[in-house]
């Protein structure tokens, strides 16, 4: 079982009053240590039929002193007998057996248990099963979508999936299940070691009032001091980040020099005043872009570091503008602007139309450029495959940081690449339901709340 997924159960039971766990599927018994350790008064029983990997988890056990928490027992589940009822079942065992396993234990569950599945994306190929071409795999595969579709159709247990880990359902009886109280058990369950975080702006590490509070300023100076490099990542142009630098005060040390502007197409060294990192969009790819917006009555813009330039002035073209503080300039014949290229071309326009553009353009640039909205009035169009998350592990790559060291904030669409590239993807308590589902990690607190202090005082600091 990957990480992600075993964190995510971890913390259900920290924050769930789980007291007993059956987990289908011991193999050398790390994630039922792990259940084992979230409460002191959890206990689990594992099940597992290869005798090598249950001596192997009866040693593990031993070795972290657990004896007393788990039972693990070496036979097949299938014909395993009890009459004790679990506040989790954990299903982790052959995925050929998994409705059969679903169904001998749904009465061994507590009256607000949930059963809880695992493996259900399989490395990406039950959603595309051209990712294999083995047959025994593909055979495989059919079993575990067969398995997502009982759920599906299942009258008796509500089932919601989500992409931690490697793909996990969570089914109970009868009522629906929220979602926030299953997004409030995503947090870390021990202390992280962290060499670089990266920051989105808006609705993350600023309030309501875009403002940075003095809890989290403070929070942020702290992790300078331990020598975690701090990145402010924004979809704004450099400028439109600085007031936030200085908000922060920590860009004259070597672990404040950096900031990653117009989402992830350009790296700033503060110390420099120099970019160490571009990527643009071809003129082609702008023209077409304002081409069609155009066609739909919708304006376009682009930037550099302190001017927003249009094609036209309106209130929509002119609302990044306002937003981010930069100069507004129109530009009389824009197509011949496009021709030295831009890191990004963006769409202002009303929600609806954006909604109804965005697919339509998508379909048109796949493969050579990424759309997508960083509000829902932006729709913003960057070169093919350079983003948020592309710029962050770029800039830990040249600063010596590992992956595993790295962790990024974001509450949007624009901040997926970043949440989900680094290790430790944090979404913010108020964020998009889709980047909650897809962090591996989601913050206690909004961002008018100091959710982002309070991750770091309780799982970095």
């Amino acid at each position: 079982m990957q990480d992600g997924g075993i964190d995510f159960i971890c913390n259900y039971i920290k924050t769930h009053d789980v007291h007993s766990v059956l987990e289908i599927g011991t193999a050398i018994g790390y994630s039922s240590i792990r259940f084992a350790k979230a409460t002191d008064d959890v206990k689990v029983v594992t099940l597992e039929l290869d005798l090598d990997r249950y001596i192997k988890a009866r040693q593990n056990i031993s070795d972290n002193g657990l004896e007393d928490k788990i039972t693990a027992i070496n036979q097949d589940a299938l014909k395993f007998q009890t009459d004790q009822k679990f506040d989790l079942i954990f299903i982790d065992g052959p995925k050929a057996q998994y409705i059969r396993c679903f169904e001998k234990f749904k009465d061994n569950l507590s009256e607000r248990g949930v059963i809880i599945s695992d493996n259900l994306s399989f490395h990406g190929m039950v959603e595309d099963q051209s990712l294999t071409h083995n047959y025994s795999t593909i055979k495989l595969v059919r079993k575990i979508k067969k398995y997502v579709d009982f759920l599906k159709n299942n009258v008796e247990f509500y089932t919601e999936f989500y992409p931690f880990g490697d793909g996990i359902s969570v089914s109970c009886r009868s009522k629906k299940i929220d979602k926030e109280q299953i997004f409030s058990a995503k947090l870390p369950d021990s202390k992280l070691d962290i060499g670089l975080i990266a920051f989105d702006l808006d609705d993350t590490l600023l309030n309501s009032n875009l403002k940075i509070s003095p809890r989290t300023i403070k929070a942020i100076q702290d992790c300078t001091k331990k020598g975690i490099y701090i990145v402010l990542c924004s979809g704004r142009a450099e400028n439109a980040i600085l007031p936030f630098v200085r908000q922060l005060d920590i860009a004259g040390s070597q672990y404040g020099r950096y900031l990653i502007g117009i989402n992830g197409a350009s790296i700033l060294d503060l110390h420099t005043r120099q970019p160490v990192y571009e990527q643009k969009l071809g003129s082609g790819i702008l023209r077409l872009v304002h081409k069609e917006a155009d066609a739909r009555g919708m304006g376009c813009h682009v930037c550099d570091a302190d001017t927003i330039y249009a094609d036209r002035d309106t209130e929509w073209t002119r609302k990044d503008s306002i937003l981010c503080g930069l100069n507004f300039k129109v530009v009389p014949d824009f197509d011949e602007f496009m021709e030295k290229g831009h890191p990004k071309i963006l769409v202002p326009a009303p929600e609806e139309e954006v909604a109804e553009f965005l697919p339509e353009l998508k379909a048109k640039l796949q493969g050579r450029a990424d759309v997508f909205t960083s509000k829902p009035f932006f729709l913003e169009v960057m070169p093919h495959n350079c983003g948020k998350g592309q710029a962050v592990l770029w800039l830990a790559d040249k600063l010596g940081v590992q992956r595993i060291k790295t962790m990024a904030f974001g509450d949007s669409f624009n901040d997926e690449s970043m949440l989900t590239m680094v290790e430790y993807g944090v979404a913010m308590k108020n964020g998009q339901e889709h980047l909650k589902e897809v962090a591996r990690f989601v913050t206690r607190a909004t961002n008018n709340e100091d959710g982002i202090a309070d991750f770091l005082e309780t799982w970095v600091l």
